[in-house]
């Protein structure tokens, strides 16, 4: 009798602490699938609200854009009477139209940026490999920022960013304009150097989440970036002037 009593009291104990460490198993499991989500939401929740401070920078920069034309159009109507000097207006005015539509190719001061997923591995348990690959989200945060910092010309693995420009994936393959780009990423841009070394390492920014992820980022101040032109000239089939007696 005692004997028995002591066989089955080895055995409830042995099952005891069987649950206890799988139910520890299960508790770690649950928090580290938590974790990777809250990670992955968080980096996507930069990225929201980065969009949102270029959005607000990039209508600043409109409606300085607007007195620009306007101071424009009143230079237009001073050199009305001379054709020498309306005709050079117009030849600057075309040059610019045409670098800002990406139908040039451009040169200039700016930075070089290659990016490449984290040199930390996850498993593909629950997804966890995805917190450590770039995704779309991440490369069309980094092109706002460039913007916001005033690069006045932007290219993605040597596919040049335009006003209508997109960057999407689909089926786990980035795209810039329907052309497939893959890793490493390399950002050309031109403008004020020290201005876009200092938007692109802002401290809480796209890179300094993705340097602490262990991301391969490496950031690089240019003399000279040449960035190529469109690939197919931008087609406006609905969108047409309207004629000047009819502007507001």
């Amino acid at each position: 009798m005692g004997a028995a009593w002591k066989s089955e009291k080895r055995w409830v104990l042995s099952l005891t602490l069987v649950c206890l460490v799988l139910g520890g198993l299960l508790a770690v499991q649950v928090r580290t699938r938590e974790l990777r989500g809250e990670t992955q939401i968080g980096r996507q929740r930069s990225a929201l609200v980065g969009m949102l401070t270029t959005s607000q920078a990039q209508l600043g920069k409109q409606t300085e854009e607007i007195e620009r034309l306007r101071t424009r159009v009143a230079e237009y109507e001073t050199e009305a009477a001379s054709e020498t000097g309306l005709l050079r207006l117009m030849t600057e005015e075309l040059s610019n139209s045409r670098v800002a539509l990406g139908l040039l190719a451009v040169k200039g001061p700016g930075v070089e940026l290659e990016l490449a997923d984290s040199t930390m591995r996850g498993t593909d348990e629950f997804g966890a490999q995805e917190l450590y690959v770039l995704h779309d989200f991440d490369l069309v945060q980094i092109a706002n920022e460039l913007r916001a910092a005033g690069a006045e010309a932007i290219s993605l693995n040597g596919q040049r960013l335009i006003a209508g420009s997109a960057i999407t994936c689909s089926a786990r393959l980035i795209k810039v304009d329907d052309v497939a780009i893959s890793s490493p990423f390399v950002f050309l841009a031109i403008g004020e150097k020290d201005n876009l070394m200092s938007a692109l390492n802002i401290r809480d920014g796209v890179l300094d989440r993705l340097r602490v992820m262990e991301f391969q980022v490496k950031l690089t101040p240019k003399d000279d970036v040449i960035i190529p032109p469109v690939a197919i000239a931008p087609k406006y089939v609905y969108a047409q002037p309207v004629p000047r007696e009819e502007q507001p």
